[in-house]
């Protein structure tokens, strides 16, 4: 093989590996091969849930491409109807046993026959033959739809169009009596008790033992979000489609868009009105701690979904969730609940993922979050929420920068304790306390927990007494407790060039600020001092790495 050839076949192979790699779907259309980014309304037919390996690459099925064609006859050429008359979006058409062979003769007997009756028509039909159909060039195809989210803007437009309709909300909401030995008389629907459909039809979710019953007949019935969503929101659409009246769409891609809303752009729409209280006050009988006011109002306009909080009912917390633990609440009592720093559904968690991001996360990311011993939030900011006090007597108020021209607080500090091989470092110690004082007004939440200034000089004085402090309002510097050199005797404490790296930069890179290489903080010197055999760069490789 020529060094020219074997160039070409090793670009080609790359360029394939490549594409398998991403994911390029690939699709073969009177035998030539083309790209296909779009998903175009097909869907992948397969059932490795029953066939499990196939002997057969599966099969890429046209879905726009049939709707289109059975337009008139409509979407009952291919799914069964319920007693009722709705359309049950499932194949095989004629309900059997789901076994390997009653689904593939299914699928043979409906595709083929209808096939072969629109050849003898002499009409344009589809394939077959076995390879027509189970194409090898598109066996590793992928196709997924991203899912769907019904927002509370969706809710809200559902509800102003059907609120003429008597008990309207019945038309998506129900309950399941797990008691009724009837199942047609189980499924009712009772007005205040609606929720999300994801309680009862997320199967394979671990739930508490009242749902899980109810959960285990959906499974068994096979009822899953996906099912029930499109059989519920399909039906309606079509049925006024037919009235022509206008409707919801009812094409794979009209809904699948991959576009979800914000939840500052959420922030206005009226949230589902289930008679929860705006501002409840939260206390749990025979506990020890006081109660809490908790703005329900506020929390409901920054959360996308009740489920946020509410996994699993939308009752209260401690109807799950005893004082010292339930099997309701998998044994976690109403403190984990709340508290647990590594559960996003909790109070705790969710405060954390909030000081994660980028406006925050610049002074959080290096603090503590929890009690280590307790494993929970900080023991001083436990008054914060658990205050006793049934209503808010004093709003927070935002911080004001005011106050530390009167305590005279610097406007640049100059670090020059490690100066060696760089020019003494200029910290802009005024213009960075402004700026945090800017961001923690702005955000609702670090209004209420800051509280005032000394939470913000917290962030880098972060083990500072104040009742112990010397001087009023005169923090100890980072090399009163960190050494120069490093102490072996205390292992969890940093050297001095280490602490002032780690936390510099770690606020420049969590917040995405610019400076980052060496020369943007220090300038280097032009006489290297006696001693300095090294030169470091910028971008120093093993400064990241060790963060000082």
């Amino acid at each position: 093989m020529s060094r020219k050839l074997f160039s070409l076949f090793f670009i080609v192979t790359i360029i394939c590996l490549m594409s398998l790699i991403k994911g390029v779907q690939v699709y073969s259309v009177e035998n030539k091969v083309v790209a296909q980014k779009k998903t175009e309304n097909k869907i992948i037919i397969a059932h490795t849930e029953i066939f499990g390996k196939l002997e057969r690459p599966q099969v890429v099925f046209d879905h726009r491409l049939h709707s289109d064609k059975f337009k008139e006859q409509g979407c009952k050429t291919c799914h069964p109807l319920t007693s009722d008359g709705n359309l049950i979006f499932d194949f095989p058409f004629k309900p059997v046993v789901r076994n390997r062979e009653s689904v593939m003769d299914s699928y043979h007997e409906r595709c083929i026959s209808c096939h072969r009756k629109m050849i003898n028509a002499r009409k344009k039909a589809g394939p077959i033959k076995c390879g027509n159909c189970h194409v090898k060039e598109l066996e590793s195809v992928n196709i997924r739809y991203p899912i769907f989210e019904f927002d509370f803007y969706y809710h809200n437009k559902h509800d102003k169009k059907l609120k003429d309709i008597k008990d309207h909300c019945s038309l998506c909401h129900h309950t399941y009596d797990i008691e009724e030995e009837n199942e047609e008389l189980a499924l009712v629907y009772e007005k205040g008790t609606e929720e999300s459909c994801y309680y009862c039809h997320e199967l394979g979710k671990e739930r508490g033992p009242e749902l899980t019953a109810i959960t285990n007949v959906a499974a068994k019935k096979g009822l899953t979000v996906r099912k029930v969503t499109h059989s519920r929101c399909l039906n309606c659409h079509i049925d006024y489609n037919k009235k022509g009246l206008k409707a919801g769409p009812f094409v794979c891609s009209k809904c699948h868009t991959g576009k979800f809303r914000t939840v500052a752009e959420l922030a206005k729409i009226p949230r589902p009105d289930r008679d929860q209280p705006e501002k409840p006050f939260i206390n749990i009988k025979n506990g020890r701690m006081k109660g809490i006011l908790f703005n329900h109002k506020f929390h409901e306009t920054n959360a996308k979904t009740c489920r946020a909080c509410h996994h699993e009912t939308l009752n209260a917390c401690k109807n799950c969730h005893a004082l010292t633990g339930s099997p309701e609440g998998k044994g976690i009592n109403i403190a984990g609940a709340y508290h647990d720093v590594f559960s996003e559904i909790g109070c705790a968690g969710c405060h954390k993922i909030r000081k994660s991001e980028k406006n925050c996360a610049g002074c959080h990311h290096h603090l503590l979050e929890m009690d280590l011993q307790a494993k929970g939030p900080k023991k001083t900011i436990c008054s914060l929420c658990h205050s006793g006090k049934r209503e808010y007597l004093i709003p927070r108020q935002s911080i004001s920068v005011s106050e530390l021209y009167a305590k005279k607080v610097p406007e640049k500090v100059t670090i020059k304790i490690l100066e060696k091989e760089y020019e003494p470092t200029i910290f802009p110690h005024l213009k960075i306390i402004k700026k945090l004082v800017e961001i923690s007004n702005e955000s609702k939440m670090a209004t209420y927990f800051h509280g005032n200034i000394q939470t913000i000089c917290e962030g880098c004085h972060h083990h500072r007494r104040i009742d112990a402090e010397v001087k009023k309002d005169t923090p100890p510097f980072c090399r009163n407790c960190h050494t120069i050199s490093f102490d072996p005797q205390n292992l969890n404490r940093p050297r001095l060039l280490a602490v002032y790296h780690r936390q510099c930069m770690g606020c420049h890179e969590k917040m995405n600020i610019k400076a980052k290489g060496c020369a943007d903080c220090h300038k280097e010197k032009a006489v290297r001092p006696t001693g300095i055999l090294s030169k470091t760069t910028d971008n120093h490789p093993r400064l990241k790495q060790i963060g000082g």
